[in-house]
């Protein structure tokens, strides 16, 4: 029998609301009694509403919990999606860090904890974020979201662990009939998944707010691009508190039906980091000639014994191992841009060996891929670079051989979705809301890409 794990997570956010803090209390309340450590994403007003609202009680129950962070803001415009469309992957992780950094620090002092995860608001997500919360040593990006899937599982991008887009995501709705609603899914869920050799996963999740309003507070004041000055924000209708103390009862009385079946376990998000087994430990030589084997024109992610290695981390152990350097994948970025490199004649080894050794770019300090390399004044992009490395790997070859470049695609970035016509993914961007250079940035981050193992 599998194991399942249930993330069950928050997203707190309604920092218009009073009474939401009462509604998170309650659901603090209620995984306390049922002994479940939930993971509650703070956005940065939020938590300096708690302050304001001497909320200490709220503060000293969450360090039972784990916290994570939900940006400074949330909903207000421009979003994140809005005003990291406009810039390139370096300069844009540099926005976010300048937008975004007084919120993960008041996220961090106010509720006492490192935030364990980060997840966008709404469907406002960017690959820009990605060399930040590395930054920031935030290892999981917890949230649900399909411009990057990968056969509906756990994966590695952009050096985090991503739970965004998972083919098993959970709620019961808030509504008469809901419990019984929510358990048929539940059963169903559990059936196919208890089956399965391996643990996985099921992605649980709640707006505090929900509780206790109506509808949702962004849309009050935020939606389809408009700011509302905050002397004129308006709290959406409230629910009755015995409302509120219903549908917790109902939450509970589903955490129960549950919890009564064999193999589920309820985790955080550092939870599941822990439960992850690629090894990030050195190879032999020998493993990387047979990942270079595997190599023709298609450059994808590979699984090899215990590793699980992006194109970047296959570029990485490739350059080492011409180099004569210790076999261990490094995180490298994607490259900025898609260049289709120079038509050449056949190249030497050496000349390729002292390409690849040149100064990389640099985001947040992390390594980034170049958009190309030169070699005899030619320039050679990365997917072709490596494709070659993989060749001069397979055949042996020594500095004073030449070698053709080998014109590869990068396959992985085929597990980015093409749709950049945003504005009706979330009500609080403006219904035109185009975003291509997000796709474009998305795929490119696709260097990255891997399967997570547990």
């Amino acid at each position: 029998m599998s194991e399942i794990k249930v993330i069950f997570w928050f997203d707190v956010e309604d920092y218009i609301t009073p009474e939401s803090e009462d509604a998170l209390l309650g659901l603090i309340d209620l995984l306390d009694e049922k002994n479940i450590r939930g993971t509650f994403k703070l956005v940065g007003e939020k938590a300096r509403q708690f302050k304001k609202h001497n909320r200490t009680d709220i503060l000293r129950k969450l360090l039972k919990h784990e916290v994570g962070f939900h940006t400074d803001m949330h909903s207000e415009h421009p979003t994140i999606a809005e005003y990291l469309e406009e810039f390139d992957f370096k300069n844009g992780a540099m926005e976010f860090e300048k937008r975004e950094g007084m919120g993960f620090r008041d996220v961090t002092d106010i509720a006492g904890q490192c935030p364990s995860c980060y997840g966008q608001p709404g469907y406002s997500w960017a690959p820009q974020v990605f060399p930040i919360i590395k930054k920031w040593n935030i290892p999981v990006y917890l949230d649900c979201h399909d411009q990057i899937c990968l056969d509906g599982k756990p994966f590695w991008y952009g050096g985090v662990l991503n739970f965004t887009c998972l083919d098993s995501f959970l709620r019961m709705e808030l509504r008469e009939g809901g419990l019984e609603d929510a358990q048929r899914a539940f059963d169903k869920m559990y059936e196919c998944l208890i089956a399965k050799p391996y643990a996985s996963f099921i992605s649980m999740w709640y707006h505090p707010c929900e509780f206790i309003t109506e509808e949702f507070w962004d849309a009050y004041n935020f939606a389809h691009g408009r700011n509302t000055p905050r002397h004129l924000w308006r709290k959406p209708p409230l629910r009755f508190v015995r409302q509120m103390r219903y549908y917790l009862d109902m939450l509970g009385q589903f955490l129960d039906y549950m919890k009564s079946k064999a193999g589920i376990e309820f985790i955080t998000a550092s939870q599941a980091l822990v439960l992850e087994r690629s090894s990030g430990g050195a190879l032999a030589p020998g493993g990387v000639k047979e990942l270079a084997s595997r190599i023709q024109k298609q450059l994808s992610y590979q699984v090899y014994n215990h590793h699980t290695l992006s194109a970047a981390d296959l570029f990485s152990l490739f350059r080492s191992y011409i180099n004569g350097s210790k076999l261990e994948p490094e995180l490298i970025y994607g490259p900025e841009h898609e260049v289709v490199s120079d038509e050449a004649e056949k190249l030497s080894v050496a000349d390729i060996r002292r390409a690849i050794n040149t100064t990389y770019p640099r985001v947040c300090g992390f390594k980034q891929l170049p958009d190309y390399f030169i070699v005899n004044d030619k320039r050679i992009n990365p997917v072709d670079m490596t494709c070659t490395l993989a060749e001069i790997i397979k055949a042996e070859l020594r500095d004073d051989d030449l070698v053709a470049i080998t014109r590869g695609s990068l396959e992985s970035m085929h597990y980015a979705k093409e749709d950049n016509n945003w504005g009706d993914r979330w009500i609080i961007f403006p219904r035109n809301l185009q975003v291509p250079n997000i796709i474009r940035m998305s795929k490119l981050q696709t260097w990255t890409l891997k399967p997570a193992l547990f």
